[in-house]
């Protein structure tokens, strides 16, 4: 399967080119009608007949009314894991509403607010009594909040923005250095990119603009944790449950300075807030804060994006070691190239350096990203592969994901594809049979 992916994406990675220049130019056209309209005979001309709207137009247009938009989900996987296990087959069969409301309040102040509800039938297929209560608790069904902000100008060059909101730092789309303050959705690894995991916490933001430089303070009111894979589940790698650990009530702060110039933008970042856990680390102590001072850089030259990010965290605690504390180094360097036609490709390369040697975790950990992307038949068809890899050598385990999305009819898309997981550590060896193939389709209104 891995040689067949491979071979996949570099073909898809080399062919770019799209038939856009095929269909451009072309559409309806409709002829100028004259009408009588009163009982004088008056001639109106230059009215034109209007194409019938469809169920999908009529929909959109009256959600849009509303200021309700929203796309509706069918999705189901299929696994291929051990006959023994519970998610063997059919691994989910999920339904999921998400629905987003805009609203424009006083001078320039808008509110947003979405969510979604979702409900998986494979454990009422399967039955409930082969799956855990954690696993069951967190899969079979789920409505949240997730956006719900009021955000606008207090004066020309000052900003706010207050509520559950999503604050991305840094540079990379796969590998987070600097982008730390926003939890994530890891209960399925590698089945969607990190765009689509991050949590929103309640923040007050404020946005200050002076010349070339964006000045952004915040405050975290509402701490939130990873969603990491429930007890019992195919992810999850240990035989024990984890520790319940309290959140924490008092709030975590954070500040970027950025600036954009001419081929280049810089940022810089300091935060004091809660750590997150990490893949292959032992587990966070929740109550324990660290320190961040880090900065992001991204330079363009032609068709060249060069990227590059640099993080000094401070006072890490695991579980395993309430006692001590553990400071880290973390680099990342990549680029991308845009110069094929409707055709990305990008690489990163990343190591965390543990400043103090422990028998609980590797002193560096490295990995590699590669992605590739490019559009076919009018860019109605969109081709994607990722592969990530772990180790000094690309060989403490990763996965490699393919997926292709195309575009049905207006508001209706389909997206199909596999997720390889590859072995080579004790965590991915733990979860190297869950090799997935997954497909949905969307309706959005």
């Amino acid at each position: 399967m891995k040689k067949t992916l491979l071979a996949l994406s570099l073909a898809l990675s080399l062919f770019g080119d799209s038939a856009d220049e095929l269909l451009e130019g072309f559409g309806d056209t409709a002829d100028s009608q004259s009408e009588i309209v009163d009982e004088s005979d008056a001639l109106l001309d230059g009215f034109e007949d209007e194409k019938p709207q469809s169920d999908t137009q009529i929909a959109q247009s009256w959600t849009k009314k509303l200021g309700l938009e929203g796309e509706f989900t069918q999705s189901m996987a299929y696994s291929y894991h051990d006959s023994n296990k519970p998610h063997d087959g059919l691994s989910s069969f999920k339904s999921t509403l998400f629905l987003e409301y805009n609203h424009a309040l006083w001078d320039g102040f808008k509110l947003k607010l979405n969510g979604n509800a979702f409900y998986d039938a494979s454990y009422q297929f399967k039955g409930k009594s082969k799956f855990t209560s954690e696993d069951i608790g967190a899969l079979e069904s789920e409505v949240e909040l997730f956006d719900a902000y009021i955000q606008g100008s207090l004066s020309e060059k000052l900003d706010i923005k207050v509520g559950r909101q999503v604050v991305v730092w840094g540079r990379s789309d796969t590998i987070r250095i600097t982008d730390v303050l926003n939890p994530l959705d890891n209960r399925r690894p590698a089945m969607v990119d990190i765009e689509d995991l991050r949590l929103p916490e309640g923040m007050i933001k404020f946005d200050f603009y002076h010349d070339k430089w964006r000045i952004s303070p915040l405050v975290i009111v509402e701490e939130r944790f990873n969603k990491n894979p429930p007890f019992g589940g195919d992810f999850y790698p240990n035989p024990q449950r984890p520790p319940k650990q309290k959140t924490p009530a008092s709030p975590a702060y954070a500040l970027s300075v950025a600036g954009e110039f001419s081929g280049f933008d810089v940022d810089f970042y300091l935060a004091d807030i809660y750590a997150q856990d990490e893949l292959g680390l032992p587990l966070i102590k929740h109550q324990k804060k660290m320190k961040m001072l880090g900065t992001a850089l991204n330079l363009l030259h032609e068709s060249w994006l060069f990227k590059a990010e640099l993080a000094y965290k401070k006072d890490f605690v695991f579980l395993q070691k309430p006692d001590e504390k553990f400071d880290r180094i973390d680099t990342l360097l990549g680029f991308e190239y845009n110069g094929i036609s409707d055709t990305k490709l990008s690489f990163d390369i990343a190591d965390k350096h543990m400043m103090d040697k422990n028998p609980l975790f590797e002193q560096d950990t490295y990995q590699y990203a590669l992605r590739a992307s490019s559009d076919f038949l009018n860019a109605t068809l969109h081709a994607n592969y990722l592969i990530s890899l772990f180790g000094k050598k690309l060989d403490d385990g990763g996965f490699q994901r393919v997926w292709f999305k195309y575009d049905i009819a207006d508001g209706i898309s389909t997206n199909v594809g596999l997720v390889d997981y590859i072995g080579g550590s004790k965590l991915f060896d733990a979860i190297d049979n869950n090799d997935m193939i997954f497909m949905d389709i969307s309706y959005s209104f």
